[in-house]
């Protein structure tokens, strides 16, 4: 992403926010629109709105910004991507992710719930107790590095999804949606008990 011009420590309206610039340890208000954002980097930046239902972010680059506890149910993000953010707690219901990564990000009782994920990369992220309920995965999830202990991937077909190289003890999961996931010999212990087999 070429950068047309870099703004430092501003406080913007959304209605500002032009395609191509990046946006330095800003503060941005309230849209009263639809919110649309494209070709942007947002680096230590701040949002005072709460509710981002509906949005949409393409091609854009998140760096240590913190969505904790915001909402953006129904929302878009293609080509994004998340470096050392906060999601904590975030709604992410019915949205539509392709080609996006989360990286270095605490993502800890965020839901994804009933979302569409295609060809999203997770690394080095902690995704504790995460709801990742009724996802539509569409070619596989890879991830590295990362904590999904006590994650909830109820209602979710797992083929596909790779967390042979990262950690859980424990996840919810039905087990007729088990097959096709990638996991390591040391995960398989925690998961043959949703079988029913016993290991003496």
């Amino acid at each position: 992403m070429e950068v047309e011009m870099a703004i430092i420590n501003k406080k913007l309206a959304f209605e500002d926010i032009e395609p191509g610039n990046q946006y330095t340890d800003c503060t941005f208000t309230t849209s009263m629109q639809a919110v649309r954002v494209s070709d942007v980097t947002f680096h230590q930046c701040q949002f005072e709105q709460d509710n981002f239902g509906g949005s949409e972010w393409l091609d854009c680059r998140f760096v240590n910004v913190s969505f904790a506890n915001k909402r953006f149910e129904g929302s878009t993000f293609y080509r994004d991507q998340f470096e050392s953010c906060q999601l904590i707690g975030t709604e992410f219901q019915e949205n539509n992710w392709k080609d996006c990564v989360i990286s270095g990000s605490q993502v800890d009782y965020a839901n994804f719930s009933s979302s569409k994920i295609n060809r999203c990369r997770f690394d080095d992220a902690s995704f504790k107790e995460v709801y990742f309920r009724y996802l539509k995965l569409v070619g596989g999830l890879k991830t590295s590095g990362c904590n999904f202990e006590g994650a909830s991937f109820v209602g979710t077909k797992l083929k596909g999804v790779d967390l042979s190289q990262s950690e859980f003890g424990y996840l919810e999961v039905n087990p007729d949606d088990l097959k096709g996931l990638i996991i390591n010999q040391f995960q398989a212990a925690s998961l043959i008990g949703l079988l029913g087999v016993k290991i003496k």
